[in-house]
C-alpha cells in the first residue's frame, strides 16, 4: 500500500492559512466603528444592528457543521475555494442592503461563507503537525491573524470617514477576491487519501456523537469556546460603550481596540516560543486562571460604575487587556490538544469546536446587545461569566476526562 507524502508546514503556507483565518476578524472588526452610523442610516435599533454581528457569528459557527465533514470528504482545498466565492458575493450584497433586516440576512450568508476557510485552515495545521508543534503553529497563525483585528477597526474608521459604511463591505469583497487568488495559487491539498470519510448523514452524526461523548475533547472545546465568548462580549459591547458612554471618537476607537490586540499578538509569540519547552497542557492549566480573575474583577467594577459612576475607563482597560490577551494562551493550546487524537476526522472535530465557539460566542454577544442599557455593566458581566466558565470547563471536564 502506498501513501501520499503530506505537505510540509512551511512559513509561506502558514502565512496563507493565517490569511484565510483573518476573514473572521476582518468581517467582524472592520465595520465596528460604523455600527452607530448604520443604526441611524438603516433606521434600526441598537439591538437590531448588533444582530448583524450576532447572526454573522451564529452562521459562522453552525456553518462549520457542514464544512468540517465536507472537508473530510472532498478535501480541504475545493471547499475553501467555494466558500470564498460565496463570501465575495455576500459582501457585495451587504454593501447594497437597504434595511436592517436585509443586512442581518446578508451577514448571516456572509458568515456561512467565511467559516469554511477558518475551520479548514485549523484542520490543515492538524494534518501537518502534532500536539505541541501544532500548538506552536496555531500560535504563530494567531499572531499573524491578530494583525487583522488590530488594523481592521482603524481601516474601517477611515473608510467610514471618507466613503461611508457601505464602502467597508466593498473592501471586504476585495479581501475575499485576494484570498481566493492566493489560495488558488499556493494552497495544497493536505487530506491524506486514507483519511477521507464518506459524507453520509448517519455516519457524520456518528462521528459527532463520538466527539460529544469524549469528556476531555469537550472540556478543551468548552475551554476555548468560553474564552472566545468573553472576546465576543467585548466586541459586541465595546463600540457602544466606548463611543457613546465614554465619548471616544469612532476614528479613535480602532486605536483602543488595536492597542489591546497588540498584547494578544505578543502573547501568541510568547506561546509559540515556550510551548515546545513547557508544553501546551501546562500553559493551558495556568492560563485559564487569568480570564476568570480579570473577568470577575471587571464585572464587579462594572456594577459599581453602573450604580455610582465612580470608576472611570482605565481600570476596565486593565482588566480587558489581561482577559483578551490570554486568548493567545488558551485558544491555540486548547485547539491543538482537542484535535490531537482525531487525525482520521480532524475536519469534523475542528468543525464541532467551531460550532461551540461561535454558537456560544454569538449567544453571549446577543445577550450583551439585547441588555445594553447605556452602561458598561452588561458587557463586563458577560465577560465575567465567560471567564469563570472557561476555568470550570478545564478544571471539571479536562481533568476528569
Amino acid at each position: 500500500m502506498t501513501t501520499t507524502t503530506r505537505p510540509t508546514l512551511t512559513p509561506l503556507l502558514l502565512a496563507v492559512l493565517a490569511l484565510l483565518s483573518a476573514f473572521t476578524p476582518l468581517s467582524i472588526d472592520m465595520y465596528l466603528p460604523a455600527l452607530p452610523v448604520i443604526t441611524v442610516d438603516l433606521k434600526g435599533s441598537v439591538g437590531d444592528i448588533q444582530l448583524t454581528l450576532s447572526m454573522f457569528m451564529v452562521a459562522f459557527g453552525f456553518g462549520q457543521i457542514f464544512y468540517g465533514p465536507a472537508g473530510d470528504r472532498f478535501g480541504r482545498r475545493p471547499v475553501i475555494l467555494s466558500g470564498l466565492v460565496v463570501y465575495v458575493l455576500a459582501s457585495v450584497g451587504c454593501a447594497f442592503a437597504a434595511s436592517a433586516g436585509q443586512l442581518i440576512a446578508l451577514r448571516f450568508l456572509q458568515g456561512l461563507a467565511a467559516c469554511g476557510g477558518v475551520v479548514l485552515a485549523r484542520t490543515m495545521v492538524r494534518d501537518m503537525a502534532e500536539r505541541d508543534e501544532a500548538a506552536r503553529a496555531m500560535s504563530l497563525m494567531l499572531a499573524a491573524t491578530s494583525i487583522a483585528p488590530m488594523l481592521a477597526p482603524l481601516i474601517g474608521g477611515q473608510i467610514l470617514w471618507f466613503a461611508g459604511w457601505r464602502a467597508i463591505f466593498w473592501a471586504l469583497a476585495g479581501a475575499g477576491i485576494i484570498g481566493f487568488l492566493v489560495a488558488w495559487w499556493r494552497l495544497p491539498e493536505t487530506l491524506r487519501p486514507e483519511y477521507r470519510q464518506p459524507l453520509e448523514p448517519l455516519l457524520v452524526v456518528k462521528r459527532f456523537g463520538e466527539l460529544l461523548r469524549h469528556r476531555a475533547f469537550m472540556g478543551y472545546a468548552f475551554t476555548g469556546a468560553f474564552m472566545f465568548a468573553a472576546l465576543f462580549s467585548f466586541i459586541s459591547g465595546s463600540p457602544f460603550v466606548f463611543i457613546e458612554r465614554y465619548g471616544i471618537a469612532p476614528r479613535d476607537f480602532g486605536l483602543v481596540f488595536g492597542g489591546m490586540v497588540i498584547f494578544m499578538t505578543v502573547g501568541s509569540l510568547l506561546n509559540a516560543r515556550f510551548v515546545p519547552k513547557i508544553g501546551a497542557s501546562r500553559i493551558l492549566r495556568y492560563g485559564v486562571l487569568v480570564p476568570a480573575l480579570a473577568g470577575v474583577t471587571a464585572a464587579v467594577l462594572g456594577w459599581i460604575e453602573a450604580s455610582y459612576g465612580t470608576i472611570g475607563l482605565i481600570p476596565f482597560l486593565v482588566c480587558f487587556v489581561a482577559q483578551i490577551a490570554t486568548l493567545s494562551l488558551i485558544g491555540p493550546n486548547a485547539t491543538a490538544l482537542a484535535l490531537q487524537r482525531y487525525p482520521h476526522m480532524a475536519g469534523t472535530a475542528s468543525s464541532l469546536m467551531g460550532v461551540l465557539t461561535f454558537g456560544i460566542g454569538a449567544a453571549f454577544g446577543a445577550a450583551v446587545g439585547q441588555t445594553f442599557d447605556g452602561t458598561i455593566a452588561p458587557m463586563t458581566t458577560a465577560m465575567g461569566v465567560a471567564g469563570l466558565l472557561c476555568l470550570l470547563s478545564h478544571r471539571v471536564l479536562v481533568r476528569q476526562g
